[in-house]
């Protein structure tokens, strides 16, 4: 690996750290969320759909240092988390959770106690008609915004906004459903993924094809974008799925590709320079 940008890549196959020149695996487990604070990395680790038949809380809140290509020892800070939460993020002064099994965003401090439990979904069965499927968060300002997934609900996704008490303010409903990530650009515009389409797209703009795979996993940095994008199966299958990242300049042209023995389901910029994140360097 000698590319000159670097990136972490969740999967459920274990965390990777990519370039345009390759990847390789730094921890072995089964990932979703990730993101960036200083010299760590905070992960939302999880099971299989099968193993949490048994054990449904078995997610946790997991923090490894990293330090010249490898990360230490993890230290577990918060258990008993549903197994079927996505994404983790910081956010003025809390760390935050999403609870896509149960519909709520949770909100945590720095001394890792739960300070909040916001409901969204209304309690909605999980994966039956009503399910919204949160599944990506994304904070500027005195502003949230999360994604709905809405294919169990069978409608479009939407990018739902909320004031700082998780009032709504407003939402865009989008092209398909089935959509995931969210970042906030320079312009104040938000760039998707549109991933039952292969592509990534800008709220009321442009969609630019990555494959005919299904993109999951979107980085922006100042020079350019990395898109993960997979195979799609059936549920139990997925763990086994190899994928893509593909990376763009900021005009979305192509200048690198690389496979990954695992399907993404997050990417961030390692130098935490990154507009997905709520809270860039």
């Amino acid at each position: 690996m000698t590319g000159a940008e670097e990136y972490i890549v969740a999967s459920r196959r274990g965390i990777f750290l990519v370039d345009h020149t390759g990847q390789r695996q730094i921890a072995p487990g089964y990932f979703f969320g990730v993101t960036i604070q200083a010299d760590y990395l905070y992960c939302f680790r999880t099971v299989s759909a099968p193993e949490a038949r048994d054990s449904p809380d078995s997610g946790s809140i997991v923090r490894y240092r990293y330090h010249a290509g490898t990360l230490g020892e993890p230290d577990i800070i918060v258990e008993g988390l549903d197994y079927n939460c996505h994404q983790v993020d910081f956010f003025d002064g809390s760390f935050w959770v999403v609870d896509s099994g149960h519909q709520r965003v949770l909100e945590y401090d720095a001394g890792w106690c739960l300070v909040a439990e916001h409901r969204i979904g209304g309690g909605a069965v999980r994966r039956g008609p009503d399910d919204p499927h949160i599944n990506s968060f994304l904070g500027r300002g005195d502003r949230i915004w999360l994604m709905f997934h809405n294919l169990y609900r069978d409608r479009p996704s939407e990018i739902v906004e909320y004031d700082r008490a998780f009032v709504e303010i407003g939402r865009t409903t989008l092209s398909s459903s089935g959509c995931h990530d969210l970042v906030a650009l320079e312009d104040g515009g938000l760039l998707y993924c549109e991933s039952g389409k292969g592509r990534i797209a800008r709220v009321g703009g442009d969609a630019y094809r990555i494959d005919s795979l299904y993109t999951r996993g979107l980085a922006v940095g100042a020079d350019e974008i990395a898109v993960g994008s997979s195979l799609y199966g059936a549920r139990p299958a997925r763990g086994m799925l190899p994928g893509f990242v593909t990376f763009l300049d900021r005009t979305y042209n192509r200048i690198a590709r690389i496979h990954l023995p695992a399907a993404p389901t997050q990417i961030r910029r390692l130098d935490g320079a990154d507009l997905s994140l709520s809270q860039p360097r």
